[in-house]
């Protein structure tokens, strides 16, 4: 059947572009993780992070299960197929409102009263200053709140506050120059940033999936007819 054959052919070329984009969503995610502080991840973001490496994964082995079933013409890969995007798709609708949830005035609130009870951040342990160190790197910024005094006192302020760009906002403490801006805009910036991305990524992915679901039936029923199977 000629037409069994282009959605054939067309589901093989989907599911190999699905493996391989859940190849990049995998290392993009593992890659995020195990460098959270470089992109500034907070540990309100790190389920989103986690639940995008999950994705990923699966992603892959479904996209094989589908390439093998279009190949094979298999009822019961496709089938375990169809399944797989339709909860896949549901994992993603998460991602997607997990990303509207954090970009609402309550989230953001939230994460300001957590980032509260970390002052004065001398007292945090060594993993913790040097997570808010490279943000602050980053951000031309320093502190949280209210600049330097969230260190607690001036010989506390690491050289992370040092105000190495001159066209920035800077203030004087104990003869050198220190970014006077704190970083909780930066923060938050970055934030909706990420939830842009995370929302982005669910539209996208998601369209793929339905698209996946609608090839995939198309074919089993192409198969039944041909093959008489009921």
């Amino acid at each position: 059947m000629a037409t069994n054959k282009v959605i054939k052919y067309l589901l093989f070329t989907f599911n190999l572009l699905f493996f391989i984009g859940g190849c990049i969503l995998l290392t993009l995610s593992v890659h995020i993780r195990l460098n959270k502080a470089d992109y500034q991840v907070t540990d309100e973001l790190l389920p989103g992070v986690n639940l995008l490496m999950f994705v990923g994964a699966v992603t892959m082995i479904f996209g094989f299960l589908g390439f093998c079933g279009s190949i094979l013409e298999n009822r019961r890969l496709l089938g375990m197929f169809f399944v797989g995007l339709l909860l896949m798709f549901l994992m993603l609708l998460a991602v997607g409102v997990f990303g509207a949830i954090a970009r609402t005035p309550a989230a953001q609130a939230l994460v300001k009263e957590n980032m509260q009870q970390l002052l004065p951040l001398s007292n945090q342990t060594k993993e913790v200053q040097e997570s808010y160190q490279a943000v602050e790197r980053s951000g031309f910024c320093c502190g949280l709140f209210d600049g330097h005094l969230d260190w607690g006192n001036s010989t506390a302020v690491p050289d992370s506050c040092n105000c190495t760009d001159t066209s920035r906002n800077c203030t004087e403490l104990d003869g050198r120059e220190v970014y006077s801006t704190p970083c909780v805009t930066y923060i938050m910036t970055w934030m909706d940033r990420a939830s842009d991305t995370l929302i982005g990524s669910a539209v996208t992915f998601g369209i793929l999936m339905i698209l996946g679901m609608i090839l995939s039936q198309v074919l089993m029923r192409q198969i039944v007819c041909e093959k008489g199977i009921i």
